[in-house]
């Protein structure tokens, strides 16, 4: 039997996590100038998206009196890498190291960009009662070549957050 925590629930308001976290991303230093990750649009040989996963689920509730609710939430997503001609080793070893570093990042880990090392000092403010705890993330992936050369490179990331909700 699996003591794995299992959703109870669903976060229905999770978009001002997505918007949250697509402006969080977009703020990540080893970006390119000019460079923006846009929410499920990639173009055809190239660039970096951000796509929901699952959406938001509640795993644990408590209740108060008052009618008060305190939610435990997580909302996986992923940050995805396209990249043309990926069969360089060089070039995919490149692109794990962009998207570890990300996910370093993304986690308040060092993340050395060009030799100089970044931190996320701190999660952004929600709203709705919301509040971020912490951000994890698996390792990144390549997924199967199209015939064309191109590759999706996926990082997974979980935020996890609580959230408060007052009873009116």
């Amino acid at each position: 039997m699996s003591d794995a925590l299992q959703p109870i629930g669903i976060d229905i308001r999770y978009m001002i996590l997505r918007e949250a976290m697509l402006d969080l991303v977009n703020q990540f230093p080893g970006l390119l100038p000019g460079e923006t990750i846009k929410f499920e649009v990639l173009e055809s040989e190239s660039g970096i998206a951000m796509s929901d996963n699952s959406g938001a689920k509640v795993y644990t509730e408590d209740t108060y009196v008052s009618g008060n609710k305190n939610q435990t939430c997580r909302y996986p997503f992923y940050l995805v890498y396209r990249a043309a001609s990926s069969a360089k080793e060089r070039q995919k070893m490149s692109i794990q190291e962009f998207l570890e570093m990300f996910g370093n990042w993304l986690c308040k880990e060092d993340a050395v960009i060009d030799g100089e090392t970044y931190r996320l000092a701190s999660y952004p403010e929600l709203s709705g009662g919301r509040k971020i705890t912490r951000i994890t993330r698996d390792n990144s992936y390549g997924t199967e070549p199209q015939e064309n050369g191109v590759q999706d490179w996926v990082l997974p990331v979980t935020v996890e957050y609580s959230n408060y909700i007052k009873e009116t």
